[in-house]
């Protein structure tokens, strides 16, 4: 497979990777596009775009036939699938399209608030696209350095927001000449309502209104007067109801106030004007880059859309993404098809995945196979899966399935008979392979759908013949389905050709739709027949009929079937056995690379979480040493200080020892053939026996085994290392379950011989805080107990609880 930065295109490269092709006609191309309904494709993943103008990119795109593009596509799914890994998806989703209103703006136009409010929406994005791709730059460094392109437009979207509100009315304290009119109108409205609603209520006005409330009409306030009464309210009449029983009149006491509240209203009218002028001209100014931001964070979604998609079907990248090394590439410059489990992207979870390889060696693939078995299907999956492919779209397919970047795609495929020109399906069919022979070249990929058939079986499989012959030699990739079982004889005898089959299940006759390279088909015509219910004697006419040759190749093609499928089945299984294996393997070798190359990090922390405790337990043992020392209590058993002596020798006799490493002697000479050495990583003595001529591992021997090592890790060494003590478990009892002790009720010697206990124990357990609590009374017990913390070694502090916690009747015990 040829790396994407291989510039090398001398020999028989397929595609140049800085020029593009020579030109080709679109109709061809885009009637194959057409065929193969990549349209439908487009259509997914264009609903996986959030931003909208990524959804018009998605619906626009289509496969590129440059090499060193389709790469660069690729590179990008790549990144825009490890971003998803990394920091799960990003939401780009914008209400609409800004654009036009950007171009208004600078323009001169005025824009309204919610026009103003969708572009900082669009802000909103941009930052967010760019701050979520730059988080995961060393992921992604093609999409990172497209991100670094998103201007920072933060100070445009601040101002906005501040002067616009959510439902895209301006706000009050956009300016301070807003906020002191909106002040003022509202109390000129209350004017005009206070006095209408005197006339309201007023005697005459009960009498002459048809309804006691305030209307609006052509920006004033009115009454609702009853036609007859009109001259009971004189003013100026603005409208009147449908029936005409009633009009809307605004009196002549209110028209003053009327005036002066729409004259306010008309100058907030025109400083929201204004406000909107200054914003929107800030918008014009600024409209390259929010133009410019907006173009990239379309082409990151855009991206991302590709990659959701490709994560969605399971798809991987079927070319190298990174540079291969010096060399001539794949054999002869050739670039070769390798579909491994290949699914049908438009089937789902219905599709049978298909395993189908062409070339180096051969460019034409001939699939036969009985109706309905699944031949179009893996044909149409080929060329559906390299569009893909060129999009910039990862194929649903396993691992190690490989696609070259083929110049053209065209495909012949289906009915395409047309009343309306009078064109038979056979003439339609020849004017596409003769438009294809025209353009195709050896680095085209040619699909043909049933060559040779819709006329004289005998005229059609010639044509077929010379066609495939003329694709073969000329290396044109071509895969072809055919019934005409002379074509599967003459691909077999053909260099350059391979044949291809799908089959029935021998038992029910139903399709496998599986695609087996290197065998005919059968057209089971005849099992078919029998099964559906023809008579027994129609079916023995015909196979009397059938020439003997034919009933023998039927034969051999039913035995070898019978083989190849008991054969799969062995292979299947040793597949995933040897796949499970090689799990287990690849396992075993990382927690063994881990293991060596931390081999030191992990025993060191051992012996220093080793010496650690030692010192705690150390630490422990001198407290129990001094308080048995100290302790007067008669009954004290003398076993404790033996016990307490015994586990102190057994301690110290068990310390945990740091050794350094092996004693190294820097050499003064290069390593030489049967000198002791120490192997880092795996803190191994050995004799060296042979050093590599150049690069390479030397061979150590370790007693009888002898093993290969990098000879960075070799020092010449002295001296055995040392072996690790043994460490000692002591039983110093039950973990203390309180921190509290009661003594309210019991006697002095009582209570000392207990709190003596627990500052035995707490001093074991590591506790730093005690509670006493003994009670008010006459005091005769707190004291006891405060002379002897006072008195006591191990004691640091102690005083009385807080008032909350008990006050005097409680003693707070800080241990040392």
């Amino acid at each position: 497979m040829e790396s994407l930065y291989d510039m090398d295109d001398a020999g028989d490269s397929k595609v140049g990777p800085e020029t593009e092709p020579a030109p080709v006609e679109d109709g061809p191309r885009s009637k194959s596009i057409q065929l193969l309904e990549f349209d439908l494709i487009r259509e997914r993943v264009a609903d996986f775009a959030s931003f909208y103008p990524a959804r018009l990119l998605v619906l626009g795109q289509g496969p590129s036939y440059v090499r060193l593009e389709v790469a660069d596509l690729q590179r990008e799914t790549v990144e825009g699938r490890a971003l998803l890994d990394e920091r799960g998806d990003v939401s780009l989703q914008v209400s609409s399209d800004v654009t036009p209103a950007i171009k208004r703006a600078s323009l001169g136009g005025i824009l309204s608030g919610m026009e103003l409010l969708e572009v900082t929406e669009s802000l909103e994005v941009h930052r967010r696209a760019k701050n979520a791709v730059l988080s995961v730059r060393h992921k992604a460094p093609t999409l990172a350095e497209l991100a670094q392109g998103i201007p920072d437009l933060d100070e445009l979207r601040r101002q906005i927001r501040s002067r616009i509100g959510d439902n895209g009315a301006v706000l009050d304290d956009a300016t301070q000449t807003l906020r002191a009119l909106r002040s003022q109108i509202r109390q000129a409205y209350d004017r005009v309502a206070g006095a209408l609603s005197t006339i309201i209520q007023s005697p005459v006005g009960q009498e002459a209104l048809q309804d006691n409330v305030i209307s609006v009409r052509g920006d004033r306030l009115v009454v609702q007067v009853k036609q007859e009464m009109r001259r009971r309210i004189p003013g100026i009449i603005h409208d009147a109801s449908n029936t005409g029983a009633t009009i809307f009149v605004e009196p002549f006491s209110t028209v003053e106030l009327g005036n002066t509240w729409r004259e306010l209203a008309l100058e907030e009218e025109r400083e929201i004007i204004r406000i909107l002028r200054d914003l929107t001209s800030l918008v014009g100014q600024l409209s390259d880059d929010i133009l410019q931001g907006n173009d990239l964070t379309a082409r990151l979604d855009f991206i991302l859309a590709r990659a959701r998609y490709s994560q969605s079907i399971g798809g991987v990248c079927a070319m190298p993404i990174l540079p291969a090394p010096s060399g001539d590439g794949e054999a002869h410059g050739k670039s070769t098809i390798r579909l491994i489990q290949a699914r049908h992207p438009l089937l789902g979870s219905d599709g049978v995945p298909i395993n189908l390889s062409i070339g180096p060696d051969w460019s034409v693939l001939v699939v036969t196979g009985p109706n309905t078995g699944g031949k179009t299907v893996a044909m149409k999956t080929v060329g559906l899966l390299a569009l893909m492919h060129q999009s910039g779209l990862q194929i649903p397919a396993d691992d190690g399935s490989s696609l070259p970047v083929f110049d053209g795609i065209f495909a012949d495929v289906g009915d395409q008979q047309s009343i309306e020109q009078s064109v038979s399906t056979f003439s339609s069919h020849m004017q596409n392979v003769v438009d294809i022979l025209r353009v195709a070249t050896p680095n085209s990929l040619v699909l043909l759908d049933e060559l040779g058939t819709s006329t004289d079986p005998e005229e059609g499989s010639a044509l077929a013949k010379a066609i495939l012959q003329d694709f073969a030699e000329r290396e044109i990739t071509t895969i072809v389905t055919t019934h005409h079982r002379s074509v599967a004889t003459f691909a077999e005898a053909t260099p350059g050709m391979m044949n291809a089959s799908v089959q029935l299940d021998a038992n029910t006759l139903k399709p496998t739709y599986h695609l087996t390279t290197g065998v005919p088909g059968r057209s089971y015509a005849m099992s078919v027949a029998a099964s559906l219910g023809l008579p027994q004697r129609l079916m023995e006419q015909a196979r009397s009929l059938m020439e003997p040759q034919y009933l023998r190749f039927e034969d051999w093609l039913n035995e070898l079937q019978r083989e190849r499928e008991q054969l799969q089945q062995r292979l299947q299984q040793a597949d995933e056995t040897q796949a499970h294996l090689e799990s287990l393997r690849s396992q075993l070798t990382e927690q063994i690379d881990y293991i060596v190359s931390h081999r030191d990090d992990i025993l060191d922390s051992v012996r220093r979480e080793l010496l650690s405790q030692y010192e705690e337990t150390r630490g422990r043992l001198r407290k129990a040493e001094a308080a048995l020392s100290w302790s007067t209590a008669p009954q004290q058993p003398s076993r404790f200080r033996q016990d307490v002596a015994r586990f102190r020798r057994e301690v110290e006799e068990g310390r945990p020892q740091m050794p350094s490493p092996a004693p190294l002697r820097v050499p003064e000479r290069p390593l030489a053939v049967g000198d002791t050495v120490f192997v880092r990583g795996l803190n191994l003595k050995g004799t060296l026996v042979s050093l590599p001529e150049q690069q390479g591992d030397a061979e150590i021997s370790i007693g009888s085994v002898k093993i290969q090592v990098d000879p960075r890790r070799l020092s010449i060494v002295d001296g055995p290392s040392e072996p690790t003590k043994p460490g000692v478990s002591i039983d110093l009892g039950p973990v203390l379950e309180s921190a509290e002790l009661d003594l309210r009720g019991q006697r002095v010697e009582e209570s000392l011989l207990k709190l003596e206990e627990l500052l035995d124990k707490a001093v074991r357990d590591g506790l730093s805080t005690l509670r006493v609590i003994h009670g008010r009374g006459t005091g005769a017990l707190r004291n006891a107990v405060r002379e002897h913390l006072r008195r006591h070694p191990l004691v640091g502090s102690f005083g009385p609880e807080s008032p909350e916690h008990g006050g005097d009747g409680a003693t707070s015990v800080q241990l040392k």
